[in-house]
């Protein structure tokens, strides 16, 4: 997407907007709350409840093992108003337990009224659970040893920022150097990060170092495409998680198949091109690797989500394993 209104827009001009993205894919450009200076997040502090499930999450976390590279995974889905972010971070789950070898190494912090339901709560992802899982996986893998696999998928605002939004009215940003310091704080070592959100490549200054492996949607100046409910998955998502990865789990492999698969579907669709980023340190392909020469056969694994429009909804022409009527940059 390429601005959000923001929560102090009257809530008749955000119904507007929300018009205006029906119509033409786009969120109008309107002027937001800034990150930095007097901002105040609104989204809910981690107490009672909320606090007590992530805990029990984090708690249930295995013990690395001494001699193997294990992968730990956290996933977050940062908008709850959009299905889209939700489906992928619920399948990175599925995924990465079956061929990565992760059973019960992932946390995630999902934005989406499914994340509660059906008697499977999952933590919310504020700055402040985010922190918190950081802070225990850091405690729980060997930052020389294991992997730490980062996947963030919401809207993007064009000062690089990660949009978070928990509910009507509560929401936050996530500033690239903000999320650096968590890794830092934290104590996690090695790391692949990847951010799927508008002008995300702005990620890359603030956190590529040796160890790390830092995958983006977008260039820090572009939108990428396939939010809103419209689809169940985002352009980048797809391309990324459910065909590269189901191929392949070299990471800078699957990267160049994605980015690939982006810019046929971004001709085909007419769009500029996103052109989705890429940094590895120094470190980070040797350990990468090494997790790779340890992991069991597996196959591809089916993506459980399927986009059904609403009665009388009108489609147009379909892009290759598209069923998308209309669309927004993210």
């Amino acid at each position: 997407m390429l601005e959000r209104p923001s929560r102090l827009l009257p809530t008749a001009l955000r119904a507007l907007g929300l018009a205006a993205v029906l119509v033409t894919g786009i969120w109008p450009a309107v002027a937001r709350t800034p990150t930095t200076g007097n901002w105040k997040p609104t989204t809910p502090e981690l107490t009672g409840p909320q606090q007590t499930l992530l805990d029990t999450a984090l708690a249930q976390l295995p013990a690395q093992r001494p001699g193997v590279t294990d992968m730990y995974v956290l996933g977050v889905a940062g908008d709850s108003d959009e299905d889209v972010f939700h489906n992928e971070v619920v399948y990175l789950r599925q995924m990465a337990s079956r061929r990565w070898d992760a059973e019960g190494r992932m946390v995630n912090l999902i934005n989406h009224p499914q994340a509660n339901a059906d008697g499977d709560a999952t933590p919310l992802a504020t700055r402040q659970s985010l922190a918190r899982a950081l802070d225990a996986l850091g405690r729980t893998l060997d930052p020389e040893e294991d992997v730490l696999f980062v996947y963030l998928s919401s809207h993007g605002l064009d000062d690089n920022s990660f949009y978070l939004h928990t509910g009507p009215d509560q929401e936050d940003y996530l500033a690239p150097e903000t999320l650096a310091q968590l890794l830092e704080q934290a104590g996690i070592g090695n790391a692949v990060v990847v951010v799927s959100a508008c002008y995300s490549g702005g990620f890359i200054p603030a956190l590529k170092a040796p160890n790390r492996m830092i995958i983006t949607a977008a260039r820090k100046d572009r939108p990428s495409f396939g939010c809103g409910n419209t689809d169940s998955a985002t352009w980048f998502g797809r391309a990324f998680l459910v065909e590269a990865l189901n191929t392949t789990n070299d990471f800078s492999a699957a990267y160049s198949q994605t980015k690939l698969t982006v810019r046929q579907r971004e001709k085909q669709e007419g769009e500029v091109p996103s052109e989705p980023q890429f940094q590895a340190g120094t470190m980070i392909a040797d350990v990468l690797a090494k997790w790779r020469q340890g992991l069991p056969e597996a196959g591809p694994v089916p993506y459980p989500f399927v986009y059904q429009p609403p009665a009388g909804t009108p489609v147009r022409a379909k892009a290759a394993g598209d069923t998308q009527a209309n669309k927004k940059g993210l």
